[in-house]
């Protein structure tokens, strides 16, 4: 089930992000960690959307407007869960709620590690993000076009 996420869900998203396999170089982990710490599902503003199995949280997603687009800012799943399906499911919703928030393309300033993923679910490389915002590495810069 894919559900809208709500604050009392901070908790268990945050330690999501905190725990990810896809952040293993000493300063991607430092940094993912502080982040997650700060952070907390918006009660207004950008769209956090989650995905339980078996009524726990298996992965998730937050979306923030972007001009007349949108950006992916978050996509977690958890670890044991990859490989089996849940992000392209998960990945799938996104693109579906992006066009219903009326999107013709979806920005996502991509984990190098994750990248590959972001490519196979059909996005392109449009550049590269510089350092910023807590970030001291350049991230692949990609988009996914929508079809109305």
């Amino acid at each position: 089930m894919i559900r809208r996420a709500v604050p009392r869900d901070t908790p268990v998203l945050r330690a999501m992000m905190a725990d990810s396999n896809g952040y293993e170089r000493t300063e991607a982990r430092a940094m993912i960690v502080a982040f997650a710490a700060g952070w907390s599902v918006p009660e207004a503003g950008h769209e956090v959307w989650l995905a339980e199995d078996g009524g726990a949280v298996a992965g998730f997603y937050a979306l923030i407007p972007h001009g007349a687009d949108q950006e992916l800012d978050l996509f977690f799943t958890g670890n044991a869960t990859q490989g089996t399906g849940l992000g392209r499911r998960l990945f799938g919703h996104m693109a579906d709620r992006a066009k219903a928030l009326g999107a013709g393309r979806v920005v996502i300033s991509s984990n190098p590690e994750a990248a590959g993923f972001y490519r196979r679910m059909g996005a392109v490389e449009v550049g590269v993000s510089p350092p910023g915002d807590g970030i001291s590495w350049e991230r692949p810069k990609l988009e996914l076009r929508l079809t109305k």
